[in-house]
């Protein structure tokens, strides 16, 4: 199979993808807050703690107090149906990629040197 052919592939997964329920749910959702200033405040203020806080972490920070602020802005926001939705559909769909990629990358083993050595 050809460079040109595992593209091709690629991009039909693209499509696949874009055509899901998950994406489609997600692309909803994504609509109805561009339609409601408040929850879009929300949820642009939740995502830059989230941000804030992976930050932190990839720092060598310790977020565990960062985490329980975390909780419970999203008690907050959640109450509001149109975050609530982009999450919850972002989520889903995150699931649905990151199963989709398990499987493109399942037996590729590029790391041969960590396999065991047999005597």
């Amino acid at each position: 199979m050809t460079r040109e052919d595992i593209i091709n592939k690629a991009k039909e997964i693209n499509l696949v993808l874009k055509l899901s329920d998950e994406y489609l749910a997600y692309q909803k959702a994504a609509k109805e807050i561009e339609e409601h200033a408040a929850a879009g405040i929300m949820l642009n203020d939740f995502r830059k703690k989230q941000m804030e806080i992976q930050r932190k972490a990839l720092e060598g920070e310790d977020v565990e107090a960062y985490l329980g602020e975390l909780r419970k802005l999203w008690d907050v926001v959640s109450m509001n149906p149109y975050v609530r939705n982009v999450i919850e559909a972002e989520l889903a769909f995150g699931q649905l990629y990151s199963e989709v990629m398990q499987e493109v990358v399942r037996d590729i083993d590029l790391l041969a040197s960590e396999k065991p050595q047999e005597n």
